[in-house]
């Protein structure tokens, strides 16, 4: 050990000696060609664009005295991939690289992984920065820097933010509770080049506690990092752990939504789940339509009106491609077989009339949280972390057998039940548990492997039951590049209203293209409220003096236009907070290839001003269009022209406009 720091002392010193340590610079030159780009920044003498502390000393003094080493990997077409590695000289430790480029889009990211490859326990590691560097943007007059503000369970959820990213200016960002998108801000920042028609969006990919920071430099020049909110650990012998993924994307565009849309791209391609080739996005019902005290959203469900639920969408015509079981069916959190007082013979019956009709079984679950007296708790207790006295249990992902058990244990409970696909959600504060189970010395490595077994536990279900991708957004509170990868979002909370939807839908889609909220109310200005990239209905079925017309009206014009929804987005209501009555909400969606859209707007219950104009965008000025209005069933016929200086829209009070336009 001794030997290691007198090595990377006198290397520091050499290397003090030679030359002032500059920071890295990485630029938008040579994007075009992502393999060039990244043999440019990951090459053997270079300070790559990560950074550590190994024995209190940063990485970019000696990491470029390591002994370097680079693999190409084969890769999808339009994709280039390779893994990079350093290897200390006392042959300790090895910090591997994992770095994939996309052709066209602009895009390039990297996973750093560290290993001890000796016999002895290595030196500590600490100050993880798995993204570290400036961004150099010639031409720029100062630089403004956006994003969303995280998912608390609020209307003020995902409202757009933004501030001067000027020369001194700091700004740091951490999640909350261990949650990827709980706190102060969601992982996704787009900076902006002012005056260059460019910038930078930085996504980051880790389901639990990252950070971020965003720091000013001068008027041409900025820094951006993100890594670990807490490590600072020494690891055994043989022994690995992975850091967050961060993905960089170049864009450039002089409209307010050219980032945004170069990463809602990037992410639909590449970061968005698919079935069979195609991107999953469902539209889904589920059985929660409310129910009197003392049952709580479905856990009065039985067999008997499950069933009667899902017959009943057939004789309305009302069959989604996924019926989502919610919380209810099971005992308790850790107990996840049907409780039988309420499906005496499991899941089978219900699974096989879903199937009969062509539709999917999703069922809520919480792997995470163990509950009080479950069998788990007796039957493993090595399985399972404790935080403080009384509170409930976390199933310990960290543990790898742990992983190999609930991996065989779902894929029994799933194939048993004829269950197709899972909703993972997951309460209480993680950050607590991790930190209460780390070893003295070992702060975040309970974190980083229950993280990593957290995916190997996801990546398992996707690859046993590929019919269905599953749903880890955990309601809003897990939508980091990581779990939007292996989730659709199909059953975002239900309980907000219209408005507070609205706001966060709005922000939302700004920077993702697959999510959606739950519809309670077959109302068009509530329903279209939830309309996004999924969309979930949990329409009462069974009301006295109810009709079933304006249901199938919400579930056909949503599939009619849900192609759009994972296309470009424009924010048409500037990017102000939304969260008064007196507003007017905007946006569209618009598919290149085609040059058609569609265009959505909500005039709130105290708007007094009854029209609005919304300047559409992307539109051919000498082009014209064919505009149609879903509520009227009219049509016609306007110009690009028109369309760019404000199309003007009129409903009354807490009503809704949806028009798609095509060129003719």
């Amino acid at each position: 050990m001794k030997r290691v720091v007198t090595i990377l002392l006198i290397a520091a010193a050499l290397f003090a000696v030679r030359t002032a340590y500059a920071q890295g610079v990485i630029s938008r030159t040579g994007i075009e060609n992502p393999e060039k780009w990244i043999n440019s920044y990951f090459a053997a003498g270079k300070v790559p664009p990560f950074s550590f502390a190994y024995e209190e000393i940063s990485s970019a003094k000696f990491i470029t005295e390591w002994r370097f080493s680079k693999k190409k990997l084969s890769a999808p077409k339009g994709v280039v991939a390779y893994t990079f590695s350093w290897t200390d000289p006392g042959n300790t430790v090895r910090v591997s690289c994992d770095v994939r480029g996309y052709t066209g889009y602009g895009a390039v990211e990297w996973m750093v992984r560290f290993k001890n490859i000796s016999r002895g326990n290595s030196a500590k590691i600490a100050v993880i920065k798995a993204a570290d560097y400036k961004v150099n943007e010639p031409g720029a007059k100062g630089f403004t820097a956006r994003y969303c503000s995280g998912i608390n369970g609020a209307r003020e959820d995902a409202q757009v933010e933004e501030f001067d990213l000027r020369a001194g200016v700091i700004r740091d960002f951490t999640p909350t509770c261990g949650m990827s998108s709980e706190g102060s801000s969601l992982p996704y920042y787009n900076i902006i080049s002012r005056d260059a028609d460019a910038g930078v969006v930085m996504a980051i990919g880790w389901t639990g506690r990252w950070n971020a920071r965003l720091r000013g430099v001068t008027s041409l020049e900025y820094k951006l990092s993100a890594g670990l909110e807490k490590a600072n650990f020494y690891l055994r012998p043989g022994e690995e752990v992975r850091t967050p993924l961060v993905a960089t994307v170049f864009w450039k565009g002089g409209d307010v939504a050219s980032g945004h849309n170069a990463l809602r791209r990037f992410v639909a391609e590449y970061h968005a789940p698919r079935v069979s080739g195609a991107l999953w996005a469902p539209v889904s019902a589920g059985f929660d339509m409310g129910s009197p005290l003392p049952c709580q959203a479905a856990e009065c469900l039985t067999e008997e009106l499950a069933l009667a639920t899902v017959k009943r969408c057939r004789q309305f015509d009302l069959v989604p491609e996924v019926f989502t079981l919610e919380r209810g069916w099971n005992i308790a959190d850790g107990h996840w077989r049907a409780n039988d007082d309420l499906f005496p013979d499991g899941l089978g019956r219900l699974a096989a009339l879903i199937h009969s009709y062509g539709s999917k079984l999703m069922v809520r679950v919480a792997p995470e949280n163990i509950s009080r007296g479950t069998p788990v708790i007796k039957e493993h207790p090595e399985f399972i972390l404790t935080a403080e006295k009384g509170s409930d249990y976390l199933f310990d992902f960290s543990n790898p057998r742990a992983v190999d058990y609930i991996c065989k244990q779902f894929d029994e409970i799933m194939a048993e039940g004829g269950i197709d696909g899972l909703i993972c959600d997951v309460t209480g504060d993680l950050g607590k548990y991790w930190d209460k189970n780390d070893e003295a010395d070992r702060a975040g490595i309970v974190e980083m492997k229950y993280v990593a077994g957290l995916y190997r536990f996801w990546d398992y279900i996707l690859q046993k039951y590929p019919q269905c991708a599953m749903d880890n957004g955990a309601q809003g509170r897990r939508l980091d590049l990581e779990a939007v990868s292996r989730s659709a979002a199909v059953s975002q909370p239900g309980y907000l209203s219209a408005e507070a939807t609205q706001c966060r839908q709005y922000g939302l889609e700004l920077f993702l293209p697959l999510q959606g909220s739950i519809a309670r109310s077959c109302d068009a200005y509530d329903a279209r409220s939830c309309y996004a990239g999924t969309f979930t209905y949990c329409f009462d079925l069974f009301r006295i003096g109810g009709d079933s017309a304006p249901m199938r009206a919400r579930a056909e014009e949503y599939r009619d236009i849900r192609s759009y929804l994972c296309k470009d987005y424009y924010p048409l209501s500037g990017l102000e907070p939304l969260l008064h009555n007196d507003i007017w909400v905007a946006k569209q969606y618009h598919d290149r290839a085609s040059g058609s859209g569609i265009i959505v707007a909500f005039r709130r219950s105290s708007a007094e001003n009854a029209t609005f104009a919304a300047s559409i965008k992307a539109v051919d000025p000498a082009a014209s269009y064919e505009l149609y209005d879903y509520d009227t069933q009219s049509t016609q016929i306007v110009t690009g022209s028109e369309l760019i200086k404000g199309y003007k829209m009129r409903v009354d009070k807490r009503q809704s406009v949806l028009l798609r336009y095509s060129l003719r």
